[in-house]
């Protein structure tokens, strides 16, 4: 299917098939059973996403299949997971354990297409079918209406009236196995006084542990501020302690990937960006997370761990670039830093730009936001069909444009963190799989080189 071939692994010597969407959409149809006499097919396998580490006990490779349903020529994608463990018998062991616990009793019904716990011997393989995940088990509460607290909001939105939830569908939008996901809320509301109707949208994060909470209360406090800023981020509804779940408004306008995506000029969109992490940098936000030049580090060198592994060809030019940064990283006063600007996380609408995904805030170097987000434009990360040398204009016109409304020592910084985002940019094309991936990790890694001469 790709024309690459994925490196051995002695732990887990079934990952060249595993990875091979080919071969693991023959198996996928011949293991997954189907629970609905609907006669669903599986149409393709289109996508693998994989955590991995070469000494971990296990690995995690997420699909996304997609399935017709010949009656009604319905058409749509499903996540599939398949864990592969280092231990001998330890999946089917599992397998047995899930099994026991009844996993069909929380899935809606609309979700319920194949059983949602399987176990393939060939392979040694568990397998949880979405929206099951046992690290989540919240998720299925969330997407089956769970979430009541939306009165007040829509009081606020939509003025006075008696207003009540006629009808909630939602509609995954994101999904990391065991780690969250996120789901679009379709709401019809009604005004039982007036009777007039409105729809509105909103959207669900489903958290893994109480990092939600702490995403509420720091959106909470920044929408509450007063003043104009050159940046916005997305405004808070409710948070729900027992599904672990953040309601969070839509926000407006659309992604910068969108804008580097249409064709279009993107240089005036990409200099607004650079003006509102500036300004989102030097801002005075309570933040009680620390990202300090360790993790940094420590993130830098798995990635280069990985690099290295999956592309052996790349191992002098990834460690000569890992010892330099090693070597030349300083710990620097700390500022807020988004800590995960992609092209997706930031939408433009006019002259207003909001950050999106802000879970991951904290005081760190603030140089690394704008290296980060550079990277992923730079080694056009989800940005296939934006020419590289149009990728590396913007790129440029986005850093251009930060440097010139912070401190000028912040610039001396940029090669190392731009080599460092460039590193992280490479380990996610692996662990995506993307096609041509091994072309597309060593033009990343080229990126990386260019950025520290």
């Amino acid at each position: 299917m790709r024309n690459e071939v994925f490196p051995a692994d002695r732990d887990f010597p079934q990952l060249r098939v595993a990875t091979d969407l080919g071969r693991m959409l023959e198996v996928f149809r011949a293991h997954l059973k189907p629970i609905a006499a609907n006669g669903t097919r599986i149409e393709d396998c289109l996508a693998v996403r994989l955590r991995s580490r070469q000494s971990s006990a296990r690995c995690v490779l997420q699909y996304t299949l997609q399935l017709v349903e010949p009656r009604t020529n319905r058409r749509w994608e499903h996540w599939v997971t398949g864990f592969l463990y280092a231990a001998e018998h330890e999946a089917e062991r599992l397998w047995r354990e899930l099994m026991a616990g009844a996993p069909r009793r929380e899935i809606p019904d609309r979700w319920l297409t194949f059983e949602p716990v399987d176990y393939i011997p060939a392979l040694q393989m568990l397998v949880q079918v979405f929206p099951y995940d046992r690290k989540l088990p919240q998720l299925c509460g969330t997407m089956n209406g769970g979430i009541h607290d939306l009165e007040p909001w829509l009081r606020a939105r939509l003025g006075p009236g008696r207003w009540r939830i006629e009808e909630q569908a939602v509609e995954p939008t994101r999904y990391r196995t065991e780690l969250g996901a996120a789901l679009k809320c379709h709401l019809k509301a009604r005004d039982i006084a007036g009777g007039r109707s409105e729809a509105l949208r909103c959207y669900l994060k489903v958290y893994r542990d109480d990092r939600g909470e702490q995403t509420f209360q720091l959106l909470q406090s920044l929408s509450a501020r007063t003043g104009a800023r050159p940046y916005a981020v997305v405004r808070p509804v409710v948070y729900s302690s027992t599904l672990r779940t953040l309601v969070l408004e839509e926000a407006p306008g659309s992604s910068l990937q969108q804008i580097l995506l249409s064709g279009g000029d993107p240089i005036a969109a990409v200099r607004a960006v650079a003006r509102a992490m500036a300004a989102f940098n030097q801002d005075e936000i309570k933040i009680a997370r620390h990202s300090p030049r360790a993790s940094q580090l420590a993130e830098v060198e798995q990635a280069s761990s990985l690099i290295q592994w999956g592309c052996p060809e790349l191992r002098g030019a990834v460690a000569a670039i890992t010892g330099a940064l090693v070597a030349s990283l300083n710990e620097v006063p700390p500022t807020p830093i988004h800590g995960d600007l992609k092209t997706e996380h930031v939408l433009l609408h006019g002259d207003r730009v909001t950050f999106i995904d802000l879970d991951a805030v904290a005081l760190g170097d603030p140089v690394r936001d704008p290296a980060h987000l550079y990277a992923h434009i730079a080694g056009r990360l989800g940005l296939d069909t934006l020419p590289p040398e149009q990728a590396r204009a913007a790129a440029a016109a986005l850093a251009g444009e930060y440097f010139r409304h912070v401190p000028t020592a912040w610039r001396e910084r940029f090669p190392l963190h731009a080599a460092a985002a460039l590193l992280e940019v490479a380990r996610g094309i692996f662990k995506r799989q993307e096609r041509d991936w091994r072309s597309k990790v060593a033009a990343a890694v080229l990126e990386a080189q260019r950025a520290l001469t």
